[in-house]
């Protein structure tokens, strides 16, 4: 069954609704839909419905809307991933399998030993298309927020006004080892909202990391004996925060 990320008026309308032009374009251009189709609609903002295909004239995809509006639950951590960008390739593949995880939000650093330099507010675009073209792969119902990207002292700033928990996968220094943390976190309150930070292909520089410890109060974690890469780092972050604390 295809899926089309609607407005939340469209996926709440009675009877039949005419979708933007965003979702019209990719429902007839892109996946190439007929009369009589199903589809999936999702809004990004917990709200899924099912619809059936009626026209797909140029003036506009038209949905006939079929049941009630399904509203999925929250997962059950908030996520921040306070990414450093990573080369094209692998920050693409990373953004689609944090979007299929339900990470909340991902913020993009461009740190002293990025591989990849990025001007503030470039390839926003390019990496919303992606986390959208990964919900409605994924069906999931909460879209994965991308931020633009932000030089070190200014993500800083965001990770030291972080409400939550905040780990940091470090090779070097002080280290816990990150199940032994998420337990901890797990006996106290659990958090609702937790950050991740993942340095780039280089490492963090040791002032970067020195900040992020001091300044963010970020917990240093050891992520195993081997080292990874930047995206397999980031997502075993994730997933083990869910497992432990979801």
């Amino acid at each position: 069954m295809h899926t089309a990320l609607v407005s939340t008026n469209d996926i709440s309308a009675q009877g039949s609704a005419r979708l933007g032009d965003a979702a019209s374009h990719h429902l007839r251009t892109v996946l190439r839909v007929h009369v009589g189709d199903e589809v999936r609609l999702l809004d990004g903002c917990g709200h899924r419905r099912l619809a059936t295909i009626v026209d797909t004239g140029k003036a506009g995809v038209v949905c006939e809307m079929r049941g009630e509006v399904e509203t999925l639950p929250q997962p059950p951590v908030d996520i921040t991933l306070f990414q450093c960008v990573a080369k094209p390739v692998r920050f693409d593949w990373l953004l689609e399998k944090a979007v299929e995880l339900g990470v909340a939000r991902i913020v993009p650093i461009v740190s002293a030993r990025s591989v990849v330099r990025i001007a503030a507010g470039e390839k926003q675009d390019r990496w919303q298309r992606i986390v959208e073209a990964a919900l409605c792969q994924c069906g999931g119902g909460w879209i994965t927020e991308i931020e633009a990207p932000l030089k070190w002292n200014e993500a800083l700033a965001r990770m030291m006004a972080f409400d939550g928990p905040l780990l940091v996968g470090a090779l070097f220094g002080t280290t816990r080892p990150v199940g032994e943390v998420l337990q901890e976190l797990r006996t106290t309150e659990i958090p609702r909202s937790v950050g991740w930070l993942i340095g780039p292909e280089g490492d963090f520089s040791p002032d970067e990391l020195d900040s992020a410890i001091q300044a963010a109060r970020a917990i240093p974690v050891s992520l195993g004996t081997n080292v990874l890469r930047v995206e397999t780092a980031a997502l075993f972050g994730v997933s083990a925060t869910l497992a432990i604390l979801g």
